[in-house]
């Protein structure tokens, strides 16, 4: 049985750009956790959405053919 031919939802560039931009807010979030007394609610949700881009970006890769 052959595999299913996989197809990429975003494009390279888009790919790109959720990686950054979900890296940045962990990073952002991680220290506004621990340098700041900001309410936690608010970084759990933006931990949240980082968290979400990165499965977004991660779930989009093609399976290792072998």
């Amino acid at each position: 049985m052959s595999q299913p031919e996989f197809k990429h939802m975003f494009s390279p560039r888009t790919t790109n750009i959720l990686l950054a931009a979900s890296v940045v807010i962990l990073l952002a979030t991680l220290l506004v956790r621990f340098l700041t007394t900001a309410p936690q609610e608010w970084v759990l949700v933006s931990m949240g959405i980082g968290v979400f881009l990165f499965l977004l970006v991660a779930f989009d890769q093609p399976a290792e053919m072998k």
